[in-house]
């Protein structure tokens, strides 16, 4: 049986339900689909979003689709759809950030004393609530805050799941903003 065939396989076993078929598919398909959507879009973030949302789709439309003569071909043009809707949409979202009126500032120089005051202030509250935080808690926010760095990065680094990253950062930040210190800076 040859490459094609075996897709259309496949996708057929997929619309009768079969899991494993369309993971085979999705095993099949995505490297070269990824590579594809890179190309176009240079970003590899983006590309693994897009082509994610694709396969998603099939799944659920699997029934609605039908049978398809050539797989590859048809998720190539899918593939190539959602890329050009997503340029789409990001340029017209850029292009209503442009035409927003850039009003221009100017600020006094006790203005300016009394921000680096209050940003002096706030980073004390901010270091000191940190330093209250559970060990993981605080090592994850000073990797993701002070050195910049991915939740996959602090993932690999620190050897827990990618979810548990996103869980410490996420309480961690529901203290610093719970932080009643905080809470007084800013009603001020």
């Amino acid at each position: 049986m040859d490459k094609v065939d075996k897709l259309i396989v496949l996708w057929n076993s997929t619309r009768d339900g079969e899991e494993k078929a369309f993971a085979l598919l999705h095993k099949e398909l995505y490297p070269c689909l990824f590579s594809y959507i890179v190309k176009m879009i240079k970003d590899e973030d983006s590309a693994n979003d897009l082509l994610q949302d694709l396969f998603i789709k099939f799944w659920q439309n699997k029934l609605r689709i039908g049978y398809i003569l050539n797989v590859k071909a048809y998720f190539y043009k899918s593939a190539r759809s959602i890329v050009l809707n997503h340029i789409r949409s990001t340029q017209l979202k850029q292009s209503k950030l442009d035409a927003m009126p850039v009003t221009e500032f100017e600020f006094s120089h006790e203005e300016l004393i009394i921000a680096d005051e209050f940003d002096s202030e706030l980073k004390g509250v901010i270091l000191n609530t940190i330093n209250k935080l559970p060990a993981r808690q605080r090592e994850v926010i000073h990797m993701h805050f002070f050195q910049n760095l991915e939740y996959t990065e602090i993932a690999e680094i620190t050897g827990i799941k990618y979810q548990s990253v996103v869980n410490h950062i996420y309480r961690a930040v529901q203290v610093l903003r719970e932080a009643s210190s905080l809470s007084k800076i800013y009603a001020a």
